[in-house]
Order: structure tokens, then C-alpha cells, then sequence
């Protein structure tokens, strides 16, 4: 056999691995219905991947998706959204905070710089991508 995409069968592999190993967790210490449905998640997507990574038809087909510029550009969309919404939710969290240390120091203090921290560390790593894409293009 030989395989034909050999990143997909690798994350097939892992995932593989990992639903083997919580099969015998849950075998060892007992089934529950959280770690039963993600066991039966990573077996399904991991034997799935194994299987396309096998196929010479798939392979080129996943293949020929990744380099797809439609689906890039919505991957590209869809991340910097998302880099949006969390901005706006780790704002939203800076204000909390500065709100709540009014009345408990100790515990909003530590979340205020943790939140501080993200937030500087997300508009900074923003500010870089743009120009770095702006010198490039």
C-alpha cells in the first residue's frame, strides 16, 4: 500500500491513536458518554483520514481543495473574524474587570492584566501581519 498524502495520514494516524487509547481508558475505568462520543469522533475521522490517505482519487482531491484559492480565501475570512470577535470579547472583558475591581481587588486585578496582556499581545501581532503584507504585496 502506498500512501499518497502522507499529512493526512499522519493526523489520521494521531487521531487513530488517541480514540485506541480512550478505548482503554474506558475500558480500564468505565464508559462515559462524553469520553464515549469523542472516542467514536477520533476513531471515525481517523480511520476516514487514514482511508483517503490511502486512495490515490482522494488524496489528489484533498489535494486539489487545499489549493483551492476559494477555499483559502474563506479560511483566511473566517480566521480574521474570528481574531475579530475575540478582540471585542477580550475588550468587553477588560471592561468587566476595571468594573468589578471597584469591588474586589485581588481577584479582577489579576484578570485585568491577563486580559491586558492578551489584547496587547493580539492588536501587536495584527499590526505586524499588516505590515509585514503591506511591505510584501
Amino acid at each position: 500500500m502506498k500512501i499518497y498524502n502522507k499529512k493526512n495520514f499522519l493526523y489520521g494516524l494521531g487521531l487513530t491513536i488517541i480514540g485506541v487509547l480512550l478505548l482503554l481508558n474506558s475500558l480500564w475505568l468505565g464508559f462515559a458518554v462524553k469520553s464515549s462520543v469523542i472516542l467514536a469522533l477520533c476513531l471515525f475521522f481517523g480511520i476516514g483520514l487514514i482511508l483517503r490517505s490511502l486512495s490515490r482519487d482522494m488524496s489528489r482531491e484533498d489535494k486539489i481543495a487545499a489549493l483551492d484559492e476559494r477555499n483559502k480565501l474563506v479560511e483566511w475570512r473566517a480566521k480574521s473574524r474570528a481574531l475579530g470577535i475575540v478582540e471585542l470579547i477580550c475588550a468587553v472583558c477588560i471592561l468587566v474587570s476595571i468594573v468589578g475591581m471597584q469591588v474586589l481587588r485581588d481577584v479582577f486585578g489579576g484578570m485585568l492584566i491577563a486580559f491586558g496582556l492578551m489584547y496587547t499581545i493580539m492588536l501587536l501581532t495584527e499590526l505586524f501581519t499588516l505590515l509585514y503584507y503591506d511591505k510584501k504585496l
